[in-house]
């Protein structure tokens, strides 16, 4: 009988030493993550209970920013809970991610080759029915996308054995912080007339002009080999700037797209027909009527003239040459609104204004 004694305490010393070992922390790899794949119950009894919001961070809502240190919370309750365990850590889709860093050395360590902490035998204790660990964690290089941290906690009755602890596992994914991309969100003045000489200021959203003297065109949406360049380029901050413009009293009336080297806003400034074109000497031989106009126009041309209809935009809606003095033009399709009507006639341009019922 003393020999059967004996060779049951060679087995139990070690089973005892064991769970001595485990309450000063977890032996590693029992977070029930991934790449751990097993979990607090491959020593304790029991099948693991999911629970939710146990790991909690300072890591702002649109993500955590490459290389930035956050404070990881993880926090176990159980009512009636005696010693309260928990190891943690950190995966991406390819393997652990970040640097985790002890802030409580009393209360937590390294475990699994510092890619994970564990509790201390000091940090078992709980208050009330809850216990709670803290650490940091440095986010990983960019391009590691969503974080995920994963605990196991094991909610222990104290009695130094393997049956009657409830084991629990939770895990939280965070999002890399993805910065969003710089544009223009803003001209002033969104206009000119043929002739004008203006400075124009362009307010961007996330971007970054101080770091360089950026090169501004406006350039027509229907063809951008119509241009007009920014001149005497002044940054005001990183995200305002000031050029100036002169539009030539023959540039095209219309629409134009706002290039800052490569952002762009696209329908972004408008240029107008000059003011008193009318005194123009081709301007003064036309006549356009009824003006406003809602089913037809009557363009009274010098004879073989070529004239366009131009919409607000810039979009030319026809194109012919006269063939008479008058031609009539049915514009009953057209929505209502402003329109151009753009005459050639012997190297000179002139542009009326038409308004459409």
């Amino acid at each position: 009988m003393k020999t059967l004694y004996k060779i049951l305490s060679v087995f139990a010393i070690p089973s005892i030493i064991l769970l001595y070992s485990y309450s000063a922390g977890s032996p590693g790899g029992k977070t029930g993550s991934p790449i751990d794949g097993s979990n607090c119950t491959e020593c304790h009894t029991g099948t693991p209970n999911t629970a939710q919001g146990w790991i909690s961070s300072n890591i702002p809502g649109d993500g955590y920013v490459p290389g930035q240190t956050y404070t990881i919370t993880a926090t176990g309750t159980h009512t009636g809970v005696v010693k309260f365990g928990f190891e943690l850590t950190a995966e991406d889709g390819s393997g652990k991610s970040g640097t985790l860093l002890i802030t409580d050395a009393t209360r937590t360590k390294f475990t699994n080759g510092n890619a994970a902490i564990t509790h201390t035998s000091a940090g078992t204790a709980p208050s009330g029915n809850t216990n709670t660990w803290s650490m940091d964690w440095t986010a990983p290089a960019e391009g590691h996308g969503t974080v995920t941290f994963y605990a196991a906690f094991n909610a222990a009755n104290g009695i130094n054995g393997n049956q009657g602890d409830v084991i629990y596992t939770s895990s939280t994914p965070v999002n890399e912080y993805i910065p969003p991309s710089p544009e223009i969100s803003f001209v002033d003045p969104d206009h000119a007339e043929q002739g004008w000489i203006l400075t124009v200021t362009i307010t961007g959203d996330n971007t970054s002009w101080q770091r360089a003297v950026p090169v501004v065109t406006f350039k027509y949406h229907d063809d951008n080999e119509i241009i007009i360049e920014g001149t005497n380029v002044e940054v005001k901050s990183e995200t305002e700037l000031t050029a100036d413009l002169i539009i030539p009293l023959d540039q095209m009336i219309g629409s134009y797209d706002v290039w800052v080297d490569d952002l762009s806003l696209e329908d972004a400034f408008m240029v107008d027909i000059a003011s008193g074109i009318e005194d123009d000497i081709l301007a003064s031989r036309i006549n356009i009527y009824p003006n406003p106009a809602s089913e037809y126009v009557l363009l009274d041309l010098p004879e073989a003239s070529q004239f366009s209809l131009i919409d607000i935009t810039g979009r030319q809606i026809l194109s012919r040459t006269s063939a008479t003095q008058i031609e009539r033009v049915d514009v009953s399709a057209l929505e209502s609104g402003i329109y151009f009507i753009q005459i050639i006639h012997d190297g000179n341009t002139a542009t009326k204004r038409l308004l459409k019922n």
